[in-house]
């Protein structure tokens, strides 16, 4: 789930090892900035779909091994027909409610899945056991409180990290393939490279965990308390709602540079400076994020709804998708 910085290192050992077949889903394209730790990618790849040149990569890398590429988000639409075709997951995502989705299908289907993030010289990696052991939310409960991290993009990352972090999760997918040595579950493995300190955290099943807790395995449910339930909207019915003239409030969460070269109305407030900015924003209306591919908008929105805001959605696929519809916000 993912082709980024945390993907690039994992795709690239998990081909070589002979892994028979490889699924990576994924809607944004090679930009330059992504070079320093996407190590999948070179420089003539720039602006190319991020699966179709790592589909072309990993096959010139293994050509006797299947790799299944969707260019799309991952979504609560369309994640258990995506995981279900598959023995383990790996979440190389940059948003909590991915995670989440994640988590909630593979705790269904009962696969495993191995987790990691990064943020600036900060890394941690696990592996849940889908119904055989505590899962995402026993460690990370959504209905606590949180501040978003930036991506890598506005928060930095030195670009060694996603390449560490991204070959462990490698490792653990390996040894779980081959039944081989002690795996990180219920052991969170914590790096911080500023000092090289690598550090364990011991974690077990929640008894009150939102998921796993009650044991919900006869289908995928999304309480709006915890999973953020129809946080997203299409360019296609933003724009009909625009054109309808509804009262919404569109919010860019890119970059002044960003929104300067292409923006569809609204105002701007970078994702960086959102958490000492609500007080500009008024609750009362329904607030739609937008960013440049439906990451950062993510993460405003969880922003947003712990801070109280209850009508806020996401723009699903962000500017690209406006773009590829070929939708014109001019004359809404």
């Amino acid at each position: 789930m993912g082709a980024g910085g945390l993907a690039s290192p994992l795709l690239l050992y998990l081909a070589a090892a002979g892994i028979g077949t490889l699924g990576i889903i994924d809607n944004d394209a090679v930009e330059l900035s992504n070079l320093s730790r996407q190590v999948l990618y070179q420089s003539q790849h720039q602006q190319s779909q991020k699966v179709v040149v790592a589909q072309q990569q990993l096959a010139a890398l293994n050509p006797h091994i299947k790799i299944h590429v969707y260019p799309e988000r991952f979504t609560s639409q369309n994640a258990e027909a995506m995981v279900s075709q598959y023995d383990i997951v790996a979440d190389c995502t940059d948003n909590f409610i991915s995670r989440y989705w994640i988590n909630d299908v593979c705790f269904l289907l009962d696969k495993p899945f191995v987790f990691a993030s990064i943020a600036q010289y900060e890394g941690q990696c696990t592996i849940f056991l889908g119904k055989s052991g505590p899962c995402y939310r026993c460690l990370f409960p959504c209905t606590a409180a949180f501040t978003p991290v930036a991506n890598c993009s506005e928060g930095g990352v030195l670009g060694v990290l996603p390449g560490m972090l991204g070959v462990i999760q490698a490792t653990e997918i390996i040894k779980f393939i081959l039944q081989v040595g002690e795996s990180l579950a219920g052991r969170l493995l914590w790096i911080d490279l500023s000092n090289m300190q690598f550090r364990e955290i011991h974690y077990a099943a929640d008894p009150a965990c939102e998921l796993c807790g009650r044991q919900r395995s006869e289908h995928l449910t999304y309480p709006p308390e915890v999973c953020f339930m129809n946080c997203e909207i299409s360019p296609q019915e933003l724009q009909r709602r625009l054109q309808n003239k509804e009262n919404l409030f569109l919010l860019d969460v890119r970059t002044e540079e960003e929104h300067r070269s292409y923006n569809i109305g609204g105002i701007l407030i970078p994702l960086a400076e959102l958490p000492r900015r609500l007080q500009e924003l008024n609750p009362d209306l329904e607030i739609i994020t937008y960013c440049r591919s439906g990451g950062r908008s993510m993460q405003a929105l969880e922003l947003l709804k712990h801070a109280g805001f209850k009508s806020v959605q996401s723009l699903a696929g962000g500017i690209m998708a406006v773009q590829q519809a070929n939708l014109d916000f001019n004359h809404v």
